[in-house]
């Protein structure tokens, strides 16, 4: 994806070391967030799932991961959409 769009490619390569590759870069990224996600997790994550999936089966846990990544990609698109409208004054 980040190779395909020549834009989205050099803003990438003016933000990775000189000296490292694509996909150490978007590794270190992805940590940091996962720190993140753990400071989550030792939060309130835990309730917040008892409470979505408290009193059902213990197999439907299995379709949190899914359902974390899905919010997080609204998130995220609320988030730019947001950030590009205040950006252009809108």
């Amino acid at each position: 994806m980040i190779q395909q769009d020549p834009e989205l490619w050099e803003i990438v390569e003016r933000l990775k070391n000189q000296d490292e590759d694509l996909e150490d870069f978007i590794l270190g990224i992805a940590q940091m967030f996962a720190v993140e996600f753990r400071e989550l997790d030792r939060s309130d994550l835990d309730d917040k799932l008892d409470s979505l999936f408290g009193g059902l089966p213990a197999k439907i846990k299995i379709l949190a991961p899914q359902f974390l990544h899905i919010a997080l990609d609204l998130y995220m698109q609320t988030k730019v959409t947001n950030s590009n409208a205040y950006a252009s004054g809108n």
